[in-house]
Protein backbone atom coordinates (compact mmCIF):
# COMPACT_ATOMS: atom_id res chain seq x y z
CA UNK A 1 0.00 0.00 0.00
CA UNK A 2 2.98 2.76 1.17
CA UNK A 3 4.83 1.64 -2.23
CA UNK A 4 1.25 2.81 -4.57
CA UNK A 5 1.29 5.51 -2.50
CA UNK A 6 4.32 6.63 -2.83
CA UNK A 7 4.36 6.01 -6.81
CA UNK A 8 1.47 8.20 -7.14
CA UNK A 9 2.57 11.02 -5.81
CA UNK A 10 5.60 10.43 -7.99
CA UNK A 11 3.52 10.28 -11.11
CA UNK A 12 1.31 13.30 -9.57
CA UNK A 13 4.82 15.18 -9.33
CA UNK A 14 5.89 14.67 -12.88
CA UNK A 15 1.96 15.11 -14.44
CA UNK A 16 2.33 18.49 -12.62
CA UNK A 17 6.23 19.67 -13.86
CA UNK A 18 4.98 18.90 -17.62
CA UNK A 19 1.29 19.56 -17.92
CA UNK A 20 0.85 22.51 -15.15
CA UNK A 21 -1.64 25.09 -15.89
CA UNK A 22 -3.47 28.49 -14.44
CA UNK A 23 -6.87 26.94 -13.16
CA UNK A 24 -8.44 24.17 -11.52
CA UNK A 25 -6.59 20.65 -10.98
CA UNK A 26 -3.36 22.21 -12.38
CA UNK A 27 -3.38 25.22 -11.30
CA UNK A 28 -0.92 27.03 -8.94
CA UNK A 29 -2.30 25.81 -5.93
CA UNK A 30 -2.17 22.52 -6.92
CA UNK A 31 1.39 22.87 -8.17
CA UNK A 32 2.47 20.31 -4.91
CA UNK A 33 5.33 20.31 -2.01
CA UNK A 34 7.51 20.90 -5.22
CA UNK A 35 6.40 24.57 -5.10
CA UNK A 36 6.60 25.01 -1.49
CA UNK A 37 9.86 26.85 0.22
CA UNK A 38 11.16 30.35 1.43
CA UNK A 39 12.79 31.24 -1.70
CA UNK A 40 9.44 31.14 -4.34
CA UNK A 41 9.16 33.33 -7.01
CA UNK A 42 7.24 36.32 -7.63
CA UNK A 43 7.16 38.26 -4.82
CA UNK A 44 5.44 41.31 -4.08
CA UNK A 45 8.65 44.39 -3.76
CA UNK A 46 8.15 47.04 -1.48
CA UNK A 47 9.87 49.94 -2.48
CA UNK A 48 10.11 51.30 1.23
CA UNK A 49 11.62 47.78 2.57
CA UNK A 50 14.30 47.59 -0.18
CA UNK A 51 18.09 47.58 0.82
CA UNK A 52 19.92 50.62 -1.79
CA UNK A 53 23.48 48.97 -2.33
CA UNK A 54 25.85 49.73 -5.39
CA UNK A 55 26.53 46.36 -7.19
CA UNK A 56 29.62 45.85 -10.13
CA UNK A 57 28.07 47.01 -13.51
CA UNK A 58 25.95 44.95 -15.27
CA UNK A 59 28.02 44.16 -18.63
CA UNK A 60 26.23 42.61 -22.09
CA UNK A 61 28.39 40.77 -24.33
CA UNK A 62 26.99 39.75 -27.58
CA UNK A 63 23.60 41.07 -27.17
CA UNK A 64 23.40 43.78 -30.46
CA UNK A 65 24.55 40.98 -32.92
CA UNK A 66 22.75 39.64 -35.47
CA UNK A 67 21.00 36.24 -34.46
CA UNK A 68 18.39 33.96 -36.37
CA UNK A 69 15.48 33.30 -33.93
CA UNK A 70 12.80 31.03 -33.59
CA UNK A 71 9.28 31.58 -31.82
CA UNK A 72 7.44 29.01 -30.14
CA UNK A 73 4.46 27.87 -28.73
CA UNK A 74 4.95 25.33 -25.63
CA UNK A 75 1.24 25.38 -24.28
CA UNK A 76 2.19 27.56 -21.33
CA UNK A 77 3.72 30.32 -22.99
CA UNK A 78 5.18 32.20 -26.22
CA UNK A 79 9.10 31.83 -25.99
CA UNK A 80 11.88 32.93 -28.41
CA UNK A 81 15.03 30.68 -28.61
CA UNK A 82 18.48 31.73 -30.34
CA UNK A 83 19.30 29.43 -33.40
CA UNK A 84 23.29 31.00 -33.79
CA UNK A 85 26.09 29.25 -32.44
CA UNK A 86 27.16 32.09 -30.57
CA UNK A 87 24.80 33.20 -27.43
CA UNK A 88 24.63 36.95 -25.73
CA UNK A 89 26.13 36.62 -22.12
CA UNK A 90 25.89 38.94 -19.26
CA UNK A 91 27.90 39.58 -16.24
CA UNK A 92 28.52 41.76 -13.32
CA UNK A 93 25.49 43.24 -10.96
CA UNK A 94 24.84 41.08 -8.49
CA UNK A 95 26.26 37.64 -10.64
CA UNK A 96 28.50 35.45 -9.89
CA UNK A 97 30.63 34.48 -13.22
CA UNK A 98 29.17 34.79 -16.64
CA UNK A 99 25.83 33.56 -17.58
CA UNK A 100 24.50 32.69 -20.81
CA UNK A 101 21.26 33.04 -22.78
CA UNK A 102 19.10 30.15 -22.74
CA UNK A 103 15.87 31.49 -23.80
CA UNK A 104 13.09 34.59 -23.75
CA UNK A 105 9.66 34.31 -22.83
CA UNK A 106 6.52 36.13 -21.46
CA UNK A 107 3.49 35.97 -19.09
CA UNK A 108 0.46 38.31 -19.11
CA UNK A 109 -3.08 38.27 -17.78
CA UNK A 110 -6.99 38.40 -18.83
CA UNK A 111 -6.61 41.88 -19.22
CA UNK A 112 -4.46 44.58 -19.29
CA UNK A 113 -4.58 45.75 -15.50
CA UNK A 114 -2.73 42.80 -14.42
CA UNK A 115 0.06 39.76 -16.00
CA UNK A 116 3.26 41.18 -14.43
CA UNK A 117 4.87 37.66 -12.40
CA UNK A 118 6.68 40.29 -9.70
CA UNK A 119 4.60 43.09 -8.63
CA UNK A 120 5.90 46.83 -7.56
CA UNK A 121 4.18 48.41 -4.71
CA UNK A 122 1.52 45.68 -4.62
CA UNK A 123 1.06 46.88 -8.63
CA UNK A 124 0.72 44.59 -11.18
CA UNK A 125 1.62 45.68 -14.92
CA UNK A 126 0.19 44.28 -18.16
CA UNK A 127 3.21 41.66 -19.39
CA UNK A 128 6.32 40.77 -17.87
CA UNK A 129 9.42 39.10 -20.14
CA UNK A 130 11.33 37.21 -18.71
CA UNK A 131 15.07 36.51 -20.00
CA UNK A 132 16.43 33.71 -18.54
CA UNK A 133 20.14 32.83 -18.28
CA UNK A 134 22.21 29.76 -16.92
CA UNK A 135 25.73 30.13 -15.25
CA UNK A 136 28.53 29.65 -17.87
CA UNK A 137 30.97 27.95 -15.46
CA UNK A 138 28.52 24.71 -15.16
CA UNK A 139 29.44 23.70 -18.75
CA UNK A 140 25.45 22.90 -19.72
CA UNK A 141 21.69 24.54 -19.02
CA UNK A 142 21.04 20.77 -17.40
CA UNK A 143 24.09 20.92 -15.28
CA UNK A 144 23.25 24.85 -14.31
CA UNK A 145 19.95 23.89 -13.21
CA UNK A 146 21.50 21.32 -10.34
CA UNK A 147 23.00 24.27 -8.47
CA UNK A 148 21.49 27.31 -6.15
CA UNK A 149 22.93 29.82 -8.38
CA UNK A 150 23.07 28.27 -11.59
CA UNK A 151 20.27 30.72 -13.41
CA UNK A 152 19.70 34.31 -13.51
CA UNK A 153 16.43 35.63 -15.11
CA UNK A 154 16.26 39.63 -16.14
CA UNK A 155 12.65 40.59 -15.57
CA UNK A 156 11.39 43.57 -17.89
CA UNK A 157 7.69 44.62 -17.08
CA UNK A 158 5.44 46.10 -19.95
CA UNK A 159 2.44 48.57 -19.46
CA UNK A 160 -0.34 48.78 -21.99
CA UNK A 161 -1.26 51.80 -24.12
CA UNK A 162 -2.29 53.00 -27.17
CA UNK A 163 1.01 53.44 -28.61
CA UNK A 164 2.47 50.35 -30.38
CA UNK A 165 5.61 48.56 -29.18
CA UNK A 166 7.95 48.73 -32.46
CA UNK A 167 10.40 45.62 -30.90
CA UNK A 168 7.23 43.47 -31.06
CA UNK A 169 6.44 43.99 -34.71
CA UNK A 170 8.00 41.09 -36.13
CA UNK A 171 6.77 38.93 -32.87
CA UNK A 172 3.05 39.74 -33.33
CA UNK A 173 3.33 39.55 -37.02
CA UNK A 174 3.63 35.63 -36.67
CA UNK A 175 2.25 35.19 -33.59
CA UNK A 176 -0.97 33.27 -35.73
CA UNK A 177 1.46 30.74 -36.86
CA UNK A 178 1.78 29.25 -33.82
CA UNK A 179 -1.48 29.52 -32.40
CA UNK A 180 -1.33 25.71 -32.20
CA UNK A 181 0.68 24.21 -29.18
CA UNK A 182 4.04 22.95 -29.81
CA UNK A 183 4.19 24.94 -33.33
CA UNK A 184 7.29 27.15 -34.16
CA UNK A 185 7.91 29.72 -36.65
CA UNK A 186 11.24 31.82 -37.60
CA UNK A 187 11.54 35.13 -36.78
CA UNK A 188 12.39 37.83 -39.31
CA UNK A 189 14.02 40.16 -37.23
CA UNK A 190 17.90 39.35 -36.57
CA UNK A 191 17.66 42.07 -33.76
CA UNK A 192 14.78 40.69 -32.05
CA UNK A 193 17.35 39.38 -28.96
CA UNK A 194 19.39 43.02 -28.91
CA UNK A 195 15.72 45.32 -28.96
CA UNK A 196 14.34 42.84 -26.10
CA UNK A 197 17.04 42.39 -23.97
CA UNK A 198 18.67 45.92 -24.42
CA UNK A 199 15.32 48.32 -25.32
CA UNK A 200 16.14 51.69 -26.38
CA UNK A 201 14.13 52.97 -23.51
CA UNK A 202 15.63 50.52 -20.48
CA UNK A 203 17.87 52.09 -17.69
CA UNK A 204 20.13 48.88 -17.39
CA UNK A 205 21.80 50.12 -13.81
CA UNK A 206 18.61 50.78 -12.22
CA UNK A 207 17.21 47.43 -10.71
CA UNK A 208 15.76 45.06 -8.03
CA UNK A 209 17.40 42.33 -7.06
CA UNK A 210 16.73 38.97 -4.86
CA UNK A 211 17.25 35.31 -4.29
CA UNK A 212 14.10 33.48 -5.99
CA UNK A 213 12.93 30.39 -7.76
CA UNK A 214 11.46 29.30 -10.93
CA UNK A 215 7.87 30.44 -11.32
CA UNK A 216 6.67 27.36 -13.19
CA UNK A 217 6.97 23.95 -11.83
CA UNK A 218 9.39 22.69 -10.69
CA UNK A 219 9.64 25.73 -8.96
CA UNK A 220 13.55 25.16 -8.45
CA UNK A 221 15.00 28.07 -5.99
CA UNK A 222 18.19 28.19 -8.29
CA UNK A 223 17.38 31.68 -9.62
CA UNK A 224 19.36 35.50 -8.99
CA UNK A 225 16.14 37.61 -10.00
CA UNK A 226 17.13 41.03 -11.76
CA UNK A 227 14.49 43.03 -12.05
CA UNK A 228 14.36 46.36 -14.13
CA UNK A 229 12.49 49.23 -12.69
CA UNK A 230 11.70 51.17 -15.76
CA UNK A 231 8.64 49.66 -17.81
CA UNK A 232 8.38 49.90 -21.51
CA UNK A 233 5.28 50.29 -23.54
CA UNK A 234 3.25 47.88 -25.50
CA UNK A 235 -0.34 48.36 -27.17
CA UNK A 236 -3.84 47.19 -26.18
CA UNK A 237 -3.99 44.85 -29.77
CA UNK A 238 -0.08 43.89 -29.44
CA UNK A 239 -1.63 42.13 -26.13
CA UNK A 240 -3.87 40.87 -27.20
CA UNK A 241 -2.03 38.55 -29.93
CA UNK A 242 -0.54 36.79 -26.92
CA UNK A 243 -4.19 35.72 -25.55
CA UNK A 244 -5.10 34.51 -29.10
CA UNK A 245 -2.45 31.44 -28.65
CA UNK A 246 -4.06 27.69 -26.89
CA UNK A 247 -2.56 25.43 -24.29
CA UNK A 248 -2.32 21.96 -24.05
CA UNK A 249 -6.40 21.45 -23.63
CA UNK A 250 -7.23 23.40 -26.63
CA UNK A 251 -8.24 26.56 -24.85
CA UNK A 252 -6.79 30.28 -25.26
CA UNK A 253 -4.01 31.13 -22.77
CA UNK A 254 -5.83 33.81 -21.73
CA UNK A 255 -3.48 34.33 -18.16
CA UNK A 256 -0.45 32.53 -17.07
CA UNK A 257 1.35 34.32 -14.12
CA UNK A 258 1.59 32.81 -10.63
CA UNK A 259 0.27 34.51 -7.73
CA UNK A 260 2.98 36.10 -5.49
CA UNK A 261 4.31 34.25 -2.82
CA UNK A 262 5.82 35.13 0.68
CA UNK A 263 9.29 37.40 0.56
CA UNK A 264 9.99 34.77 4.13
CA UNK A 265 12.66 37.69 4.89
CA UNK A 266 14.49 37.73 2.15
CA UNK A 267 16.54 41.08 1.30
CA UNK A 268 15.26 42.64 -1.58
CA UNK A 269 18.28 44.92 -2.86
CA UNK A 270 18.03 48.40 -5.23
CA UNK A 271 20.41 49.27 -7.34
CA UNK A 272 21.70 52.22 -6.72
CA UNK A 273 20.59 54.97 -9.30
CA UNK A 274 23.01 57.67 -10.86
CA UNK A 275 21.30 60.42 -9.90
CA UNK A 276 20.88 58.63 -6.33
CA UNK A 277 24.70 58.46 -6.21
CA UNK A 278 25.12 61.94 -4.21
CA UNK A 279 22.67 60.64 -1.42
CA UNK A 280 23.07 58.09 0.62
CA UNK A 281 20.03 56.30 1.11
CA UNK A 282 18.92 55.00 4.74
CA UNK A 283 20.09 51.46 3.84
CA UNK A 284 23.60 52.18 2.44
CA UNK A 285 27.01 52.35 3.81
CA UNK A 286 29.42 55.09 4.30
CA UNK A 287 31.36 53.00 1.48
CA UNK A 288 28.53 52.74 -0.90
CA UNK A 289 28.03 56.53 -1.26
CA UNK A 290 30.82 56.66 -2.94
CA UNK A 291 30.78 54.06 -6.22
CA UNK A 292 29.16 56.43 -8.55
CA UNK A 293 27.71 54.93 -11.98
CA UNK A 294 28.37 56.62 -15.03
CA UNK A 295 27.00 55.34 -18.59
CA UNK A 296 28.83 55.05 -21.20
CA UNK A 297 28.08 54.71 -25.16
CA UNK A 298 27.90 51.15 -26.20
CA UNK A 299 31.62 49.96 -27.80
CA UNK A 300 31.45 47.29 -30.35
CA UNK A 301 28.10 46.95 -29.85
CA UNK A 302 27.83 45.87 -26.67
CA UNK A 303 26.74 48.01 -23.08
CA UNK A 304 27.80 48.49 -20.33
CA UNK A 305 27.31 50.27 -17.14
CA UNK A 306 31.21 51.81 -16.04
CA UNK A 307 32.34 53.65 -12.39
CA UNK A 308 32.28 56.85 -12.98
CA UNK A 309 35.75 57.87 -13.63
CA UNK A 310 35.83 60.84 -11.13
CA UNK A 311 34.76 59.44 -8.01
CA UNK A 312 37.98 58.86 -5.66
CA UNK A 313 38.54 56.92 -2.94
CA UNK A 314 38.29 57.67 1.13
CA UNK A 315 42.03 58.77 1.47
CA UNK A 316 41.94 60.97 -1.92
CA UNK A 317 38.79 62.28 -0.79
CA UNK A 318 40.77 63.74 2.60
CA UNK A 319 43.63 64.47 0.82
CA UNK A 320 41.96 66.84 -1.32
CA UNK A 321 39.80 68.40 1.61
CA UNK A 322 43.14 68.73 3.23
CA UNK A 323 44.63 70.74 0.42
CA UNK A 324 41.13 73.02 0.25
CA UNK A 325 41.43 73.99 3.49
CA UNK A 326 44.78 75.32 3.23
CA UNK A 327 44.30 77.67 0.00
CA UNK A 328 41.45 78.80 1.99
CA UNK A 329 43.73 80.08 4.94
CA UNK A 330 46.08 81.62 2.44
CA UNK A 331 42.86 83.71 0.67
CA UNK A 332 41.89 84.78 3.87
CA UNK A 333 45.33 86.31 5.36
CA UNK A 334 45.58 89.23 3.86
CA UNK A 335 42.79 90.48 5.45
CA UNK A 336 43.92 89.52 8.66
CA UNK A 337 46.81 91.57 7.97
CA UNK A 338 44.87 94.47 7.42
CA UNK A 339 42.40 94.25 10.12
CA UNK A 340 45.79 93.80 12.67
CA UNK A 341 47.11 97.37 10.81
CA UNK A 342 44.00 99.20 11.45
CA UNK A 343 43.98 98.17 15.11
CA UNK A 344 47.51 99.25 15.74
CA UNK A 345 47.25 102.52 14.16
CA UNK A 346 46.04 104.20 17.24
CA UNK A 347 48.64 103.10 19.17
CA UNK A 348 51.23 104.66 16.45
Amino acid sequence: MAFVLALGLLLSSRLVVGDFGYDGDNGPDNWGDQCQGKFQSPIDIEEKDVTYHSFPPLQFYGVSASHKARMLNNGHTVKIENLESHFPEISGGPLNGTHVLQQIHFHWGQSDDLGSEDLINNHSYSMELHAVFWRKSYGTADEAMKHDDGLTVLGYLYQATDTPNADFDAIVTHMSDIQPVNSNVSIDDQQILSKLILPQSSTPEDYFTYKGSLTTPPCSEIVQWIDFVQPQNISHEQLAAFRRIQSNDGTNITHNFRPVQPLDGRIVYRNKKMDEATTTPKSTTKEDSTKNLKPTSPINGEHSMQPNATSKPDKMDKQDNKKSGQDSMWTVSPFAVILGIIFLLPYQ
